[in-house]
């Protein structure tokens, strides 16, 4: 099987509906995610440069959620890195195992959600948390 590539990440769009009274974002079953939700978490409270992620899950796939604020989420293959800009929309971003994640670029008050298809567990799911070593794992020393 083909290792996952930066282009398989993709946005979904989700549920988004705005009037007098505010916002309400809905997140059902969403049709286009491949897994069932085993793990949800919140990531906010990020300071000034603060950087999320710096790790490849070689289980793990995501679906990660701007429920506040905005931030930049780059992913990374052994061929390319993709950046995409996440803000408070009606948009997702799926992330399939194996692709090295860095979350930053936090604007104030950013809160993220990311739901996994896995429960913790860093020894079993095989964290990846350096970089010169998730490059070796996928068979590489620098990205092409």
């Amino acid at each position: 099987m083909a290792r996952p590539r930066v282009d398989d990440c993709r946005l979904i769009d989700i549920g988004h509906h705005a009037d007098a009274r505010g916002s309400l974002t809905v997140l059902e079953r969403i049709a286009e995610l491949p897994f069932d939700v085993r793990r949800a978490f919140v990531i906010s409270d990020v300071p000034p440069g603060g950087i999320r992620g710096e790790h490849a899950n070689t289980l793990t796939s995501e679906l990660i959620v701007c429920v506040a604020g905005s931030l930049s989420l780059t992913v990374q293959d052994e061929h390319a890195v993709r950046t995409l800009l996440l803000s408070a929309q009606a948009q997702a971003v799926l992330v399939p195992p194996t692709l090295w994640v860095e979350l930053r670029d936090f604007a104030p008050g950013t809160v993220v959600l990311v739901l996994a298809d896995t429960e913790y567990d860093e020894a079993r799911h095989g964290y990846i948390r350096e970089h010169a070593r998730w490059l070796q794992w996928r068979g590489m020393d620098r990205v092409a």
